[in-house]
């Protein structure tokens, strides 16, 4: 029996530790699911119930996992990544897929050999450029750790685009679609719409100025992969951003839920953002952290706004 998120309804992979929607726990999802259905007996003699004793009416499939079963709210932002960091380690079982990321460690040591025996030609700044090498490399203590989770991106970029070619797959399948999610996440007609637009492309420029520390063109590799997994993560409505959205959200709300189209205009934000940081990159630009920062206050405020007038209409 296939297994759905209480919280969205979202149908779970085998195995999946979460939903990749909403970042609820799957194994709640999963005992919701066998309560609400009652016993295997129970589902299969319903599934062999006459389609002549139906309604005549076609009314929608009822996902009893979503309708009937107790709700669950999604985990905290805190936990959704302990538990993703967890189920990624499952890669380690399979070495096959630890080989991008290794013969990718090796390039960044070659490069780093080169450049300390001051051996910089094109086809060496070129390969940097397109590896993210000198990524943590400056900006101390605090450049240093952002440069390692630049280089995380970009190893998860990497396995990304070869782990499905050698499953004979299409790599960023969903880049389409999340075009088309992406121009209609930034069209806003509302004082509500701004709020998590703005704050999308407020932090996706701070944390595009935590892993770039000097924000240099040649270090803006990042993000442009930021670019392109966020407009997957659009076009499939799924993947670590956009549940990490989901428990983010939900624990800044203390529980709420918050709205599909609230996360697909906060990623599209963040897709906006990231675009912007390598344009201003380009332009030797070095305003991304207060850019970033001016506009995440910018989006408290209409937040502000935008609960006063609801507030000032229910009365």
């Amino acid at each position: 029996m296939g297994k759905f998120c209480t919280s969205c309804g979202t149908a779970l992979n085998e195995g999946a530790k979460f939903c990749a929607k909403c970042g609820a726990n799957a194994f709640q999802s999963n005992e919701s699911a066998q309560i609400s259905t009652g016993t295997p007996e129970a589902a299969k003699s319903e599934q062999e119930i006459p389609k002549t004793m139906n309604s005549t009416k076609k009314n929608p499939p009822i996902n009893r996992a979503s309708d009937n079963a107790p709700q669950h709210s999604p985990m905290g932002a805190g936990k959704f990544i302990i538990t993703y960091i967890r189920q990624s380690l499952t890669v380690l079982k399979n070495p096959k897929q630890m080989l991008p990321t290794a013969l990718l460690g090796l390039v960044w040591l070659v490069l780093a050999l080169l450049g300390s025996f001051g051996i910089n030609p094109l086809p060496v700044r070129i390969l940097s450029f397109l590896t993210f090498a000198q990524g943590g490399m400056f900006g101390g203590v605090f450049g240093a750790v952002g440069g390692i989770l630049g280089k995380v991106a970009v190893a998860a970029f990497l396995n990304a685009a070869i782990v499905p070619l050698l499953q004979k797959k299409a790599p960023f399948s969903g880049i389409g679609g999340g075009i088309k999610g992406f121009f209609s996440g930034i069209a806003v007609k509302s004082i509500t719409a701004v709020a998590p637009l703005l704050g999308g492309v407020g932090s996706s420029l701070l944390l595009y100025a935590f892993m770039n520390s000097n924000q240099s063109l040649q270090n803006s590799m990042v993000g442009i992969i930021a670019f392109v997994m966020l407009l997957q993560n659009l076009g499939r409505q799924g993947g670590f951003l956009w549940g990490l959205a989901f428990s983010a959200a939900n624990s800044l709300s203390k529980g709420r839920t918050p709205s599909y189209i609230e996360v697909t205009r906060c990623i599209s934000g963040m897709t906006l953002g990231f675009a912007l940081g390598v344009a201003l990159s380009a332009v030797r630009l070095r305003w991304c952290g207060w850019l970033g920062v001016l506009l995440l206050i910018a989006a408290l405020i209409f937040v502000i706004v935008s609960k006063g007038k609801k507030e000032v209409a229910a009365a």
